[in-house]
């Protein structure tokens, strides 16, 4: 069961990282100084951009990475 586990977390972690690596920044740096902002597209969307998937993927590799750290941990003791 250890074994198992210590896949998923391996898995898990790597996605996590890779998810993060791929994503774009949502920071404008300099472009904010002359009081610009950024356009929103509020809504047209409804979470099928790669944005969305990115970090939908992060959020579920991330919850999985945890509680299978907890399991295990909790196994080993």
């Amino acid at each position: 069961m250890t074994t198992f586990l210590s896949i998923i977390v391996a898995l898990s972690a790597i996605a996590t990282i890779c998810a993060v690596v791929v994503q774009e920044s949502n920071q404008v740096g300099l472009g904010t100084l002359d009081g610009s902002s950024p356009s929103s597209e509020w809504g047209s969307n409804r979470g099928t951009s790669r944005k969305d998937m990115l970090k939908r993927i992060t959020v579920v590799s991330s919850i999985i990475f945890f509680l299978s750290t907890i399991i295990l941990i909790a196994l080993t003791k």
